[in-house]
């Protein structure tokens, strides 16, 4: 008996297999990028850092991050080193400067200590350290993330406070503290922990672009400050706060 069942035209399998989803495609990118700008705003008051390169009482020595790390933060406007005082104090500092149409969000937020760090070796470590801290400069409350990590080849852990700006706007999402994964607490876990947090960072830097969209001319700018913690965590916090309004300048 012939079968009753024909298949579809070739006109209307080429609509099915190539031009809907064509279709369905562009509608989704026309769609996004109709939303991206509808819901990009400038900021308001917006306030942009300016690291120092030079400090009164205070010795720079730089240090040389690489072509490969200029690549993959699409910029070659970075300052990276160290500021000694005249004890021979450490603080480590980084900037990084995106002009107009230069980097994305990936580049800004993607290379935080908590997942660059992390991956060169370090670990976190958790002395009640709070996890954002709140700076005063130029009328605003500038917030920093705070973490302490160690690394096993480093004889102290090292307090970290980094802040990222995109058009002036100060990324003020709080996270939560991360795990601690000391020398004697190196468990699967603990690594699970770690990889979870890692993974939570990275998601709470997609949701942040999505809920704020900015402009491609927007400038983007990220500073990354440290000392090695040797005393209790409060007043090298207050050092590093205090060394913030030496080292950075309110434009």
């Amino acid at each position: 008996m012939a079968s009753l069942q024909h298949g579809d035209p070739p006109r209307l399998r080429v609509w099915r297999t190539v031009y809907i989803p064509l279709i369905v495609f562009g509608l989704a990118v026309l769609g996004t990028r109709l939303w991206i700008q509808s819901h990009t705003r400038p900021p308001e008051n917006p306030v942009f850092l300016t690291a120092r390169h030079e400090i009164p009482g205070y010795r720079f020595v730089p240090v040389a991050l690489g072509s490969g790390v200029e690549d993959i933060l699409g910029t070659t406007n970075l300052f990276n080193g160290h500021f000694l005082d005249q004890r021979s104090q450490r603080v480590s500092v980084f900037a990084a400067y995106w002009q107009p149409g230069q980097g994305d969000g990936g580049a800004l937020f993607g290379h935080t200590p908590e997942i660059c760090w992390l991956g060169h070796g370090f670990r976190t470590l958790r002395h009640g350290e709070p996890s954002q801290v709140f700076i005063p400069m130029a009328g605003r409350r500038i917030p920093f993330q705070c973490r302490v990590l160690k690394h096993p080849e480093q004889p102290t852990p090292e307090i970290t406070l980094w802040a990222a700006c995109i058009d002036g706007r100060w990324d003020d999402i709080p996270y939560g503290p991360p795990p601690n994964q000391t020398e004697g607490e190196a468990t699967i876990r603990t690594y699970l922990q770690g990889v979870g947090r890692t993974l939570a960072t990275r998601f709470a830097s997609v949701r942040r672009i999505v809920q704020n969209p900015f402009a491609s001319t927007a400038r983007k700018q990220f500073v990354r400050f440290s000392i090695p913690l040797t005393t209790e965590w409060q007043p090298a916090l207050a050092e590093l706060e205090a060394f913030a309004h030496q080292w950075l300048e309110p434009q």
